[in-house]
């Protein structure tokens, strides 16, 4: 069973019976958007675009490079009589020159050919792509339907179930595979610890954050995606200018940290 909320559920089914050229599905990390794609997709999905680190291996600190791109244009050119469905997980980490390619498949839309771009971060694509494609926010599933979840996973534990609740409510794929997973869910637990810490706690523990993930690039755009679902949450919750200079903050270290800056002097921008 696939947890969707009503709101996006609705939205989807209408989308279905007349699937636009270009989609970009957007929502927070964790719910759900490559399996809600896929679903989406049925049976005329044709392809997935992934990252890819330098091996050719899936990477979610990857790139989606040029060259998967100008393939993808030539598998396109030819004739398709039925619909041809490709999914671009993760877009915002096609390359530079990768975007610009998509660009000109935007602009010399093929008959029968979708797309449906997936992106926890949009604001990392270029304007001109945004602007080409329809939106749909993927929402948080209901707290009732994370209930139902739970219940169904056999989480009876009240222990787990509250760390469960604090680190992934409303988010059915990260639910799924923090059950499957001890190791990442230990992993997670304490990502989300740490998170809150440099959010909340005075100057000198948020310190003590900093210097525990300074040399671990990977790690602090991991932590700093548990920083942005906090404060994510706490937007949806209680709404104030300040969460979203926050916000912005958070978006803008993780970005530098992914572009190479030092990651010690970018996490120590949280601490001031």
């Amino acid at each position: 069973m696939i947890y969707i909320h009503p709101t996006t559920k609705r939205r989807l089914d209408i989308l279905s019976s007349e699937l636009p050229q270009s989609l970009l599905l957007r929502g927070e990390p964790g719910v759900g958007l490559l399996t809600i794609a896929k679903q989406l997709a049925g049976d005329d999905l044709a392809l997935i675009l992934r990252p890819e680190n330098a091996k050719g291996v899936f990477d979610q600190q990857g790139t989606i490079a040029v060259e998967k791109i100008r393939d993808l244009y030539d598998q396109t050119r030819s004739k398709h009589t039925k619909p041809y469905i490709v999914i671009i997980d993760d877009a915002n980490k096609m390359s530079a020159g990768a975007q610009a390619a998509f660009l000109k498949l935007l602009e010399e839309p093929a008959t029968n050919i979708h797309f449906l771009l997936l992106s926890h971060t949009p604001e990392r694509l270029l304007p001109t792509i945004r602007s080409r494609v329809q939106h749909l926010v993927i929402l948080p599933i209901s707290q009732a339907q994370t209930d139902s979840l739970l219940a169904d996973l056999s989480i009876t534990d009240k222990t787990k179930r509250t760390q469960l609740l604090f680190i992934a409510s409303g988010l059915p794929a990260e639910i799924i595979r923090l059950t499957r997973d001890e190791d990442y869910f230990s992993t997670r637990a304490v990502l989300m610890g740490d998170g809150r810490q440099l959010l909340q706690a005075n100057a000198y523990e948020k310190l003590l954050v900093v210097n525990k993930y300074q040399s671990d690039r990977t790690t602090a755009i991991e932590l700093i995606d548990s920083m942005l679902l906090i404060a994510r949450r706490s937007m949806s919750t209680k709404p104030s200018t300040t969460i979203i200079k926050q916000l912005d903050l958070l978006l803008d270290i993780q970005a530098n940290i992914a572009a190479g800056y030092n990651v010690r002097l970018q996490l120590a921008r949280c601490a001031l």
